[in-house]
């Protein structure tokens, strides 16, 4: 239709993403019915096809190299989890999911471990009152401990996944990485 209307057209292939349907113009500059001059240059940009990969190894390289090879796979970096081991240089990669030499499309999320070096001597509870849930859990996992038990308890004056209190105090030292129970804020008063 541009060719018809005597224009240049100037095609731009997207990365694949799921939320685009692969073939279909997602793009166009100028916006569609801007008054332009016979001969101007059209530029569309079409959502990418999913590919076939095979997932490398990611294992012992560094954080940013990780990255920078799941960019250039068309792959999605979903979740870094932190973890202390003694294996592994601090920054580095851990573990993956999905494994390596998994045949998978482009658009895939990955996952990754990174390396926290080796386990300190004792681990420091942290002060998670008043944090979001999910800020708070970051936490717990970021210091090397664990997710304990979980209660809910209704607090109007808080935002919901409020943490109201935590089974152990803030800045205790601990030399094992024991569990921390969390008491969240609800919004309802019903069980």
């Amino acid at each position: 239709m541009l060719y018809d209307l005597d224009l240049d057209v100037k095609i731009v292939n997207l990365l694949f993403n799921s939320a685009d349907k692969p073939g279909t113009v997602i793009k166009m500059f100028p916006p569609p019915f801007t008054k332009v001059k016979k001969g101007r240059e059209i530029t569309i940009s079409i959502a990418g096809m999913q590919k076939d990969v095979i997932i490398p190894n990611f294992y012992n390289i560094s954080l940013r190299n990780a990255q920078i090879k799941i960019l250039d796979l068309d792959l999605v970096l979903d979740t870094l989890m932190y973890e202390f081991n003694s294996n592994v240089k601090n920054g580095y990669v851990s573990f993956q999911i999905p494994q390596k030499d998994v045949m998978t499309k482009t658009g895939t999320a990955i996952s990754l471990g990174i390396s926290k070096g080796v386990p300190p001597d004792y681990f420091i509870v942290p002060d998670l009152i008043n944090y979001p849930l999910k800020k708070a859990i970051e936490k717990i996992q970021f210091e090397g401990l664990r997710l304990g038990e979980q209660t809910y308890e209704y607090q109007p004056n808080l935002l919901p996944n409020t943490i109201i209190d935590q089974s152990f105090p803030p800045g205790l030292k601990v030399t094992i990485p024991i569990k921390i129970d969390l008491v969240i804020s609800k919004e309802t008063n019903e069980k």
